[in-house]
């Protein structure tokens, strides 16, 4: 039997573009105007603004307009979208150090694995070219685990095991 837990995925690279991933996260399928968060960003703008302040600045130079986090509640999890709002939103500041845009979006439709996407800019509204890890990893779970305590949830595992791992 195992543990019920949350996880916080960061994902680099995908192959959809600025523009196709703020769509799949908006999708309304997926989430309402309660689901979305904007760091620094209107989240029905998102794609313009983040494209604008990358041309501004570094777009010869980066190799990836965005990087994705996300953060999943424990599945099965039934959870208020109010709630999972206060959450998210509180889980978005910890993770951006810096003025980094940012569109969030709570997945809550037509799932019972209830996670919010972070789109984070890879050029910060200030010109800094490149989303930088300014804490070590273990860092970002200690701070999201903090957060998940305050609300009486389970914490990150620091230890995600495959199956195969587990035999």
């Amino acid at each position: 039997m195992s543990k019920k837990m949350s996880i916080l995925k960061f994902e680099p690279r995908t192959r959809r573009d600025l523009y196709e991933m703020c769509q799949y996260l908006i999708d309304p399928n997926k989430t309402d105007y309660r689901g979305l968060l904007g760091f620094s960003v209107n989240p029905l703008q998102a794609a313009k603004e983040m494209e604008f302040t990358q041309l501004m600045y570094h777009k010869e130079k980066m190799w990836h307009p965005y990087l994705q986090i996300i953060f999943s509640f424990d599945r099965g999890m039934e959870i208020p979208v109010d709630s999972a709002r206060i959450i998210c939103t509180e889980i978005g500041k910890a993770l951006l150090p810096d003025r980094r845009q940012c569109l969030g979006a709570i997945h809550f439709k037509k799932t019972n694995h209830i996670h919010c996407h972070y789109l984070v800019n890879n050029v910060s509204i200030d010109g800094k070219l490149a989303y930088i890890q300014y804490h070590y990893i273990l860092e970002y779970y200690d701070k999201i685990n903090a957060i998940l305590k305050k609300y009486r949830m389970n914490e990150i595992s620091l230890l995600y095991r495959s199956r195969q791992s587990e035999g």
